[in-house]
């Protein structure tokens, strides 16, 4: 289990404290970074960066996942959008308290 602040979908711009929709986080027993958003609703959906189609690491643009190498898409929940990917990106299960954000199973 990882556990991320929710401090870190905060950021200070020009003085102004601007809300991100999303963070990016690397785990030590992964090889790839794990991208979290944030919902409308203050849940949070997180998704190994890694594409189903080669492998490839993903970028995150636009608020969705996009794959540099072939020009996979994938949503915030890591469904496919665009393929040549046909299978959804890996996914966990989150939860959160007051301070914290919790993603299971990384």
């Amino acid at each position: 289990m990882l556990r991320v602040s929710k401090g870190e979908f905060q950021q200070v711009k020009g003085g102004k404290q601007i809300e991100r929709d999303f963070v990016v986080i690397q785990s030590d027993s992964m090889r790839y970074p794990i991208g979290i958003f944030k919902t409308q609703n203050s849940n949070y959906l997180a998704s190994l960066m890694q594409c189903t189609h080669r492998g490839c690491e993903l970028n995150i643009g636009g608020g969705i996942f996009n794959c540099p190498c072939h020009g996979s898409e994938f949503d915030r929940s890591g469904r496919v959008l665009e393929g040549p990917a046909e299978e959804n990106l890996k996914s966990f299960e989150t939860t959160a308290d007051n301070e914290n954000i919790y993603v299971h199973g990384s």
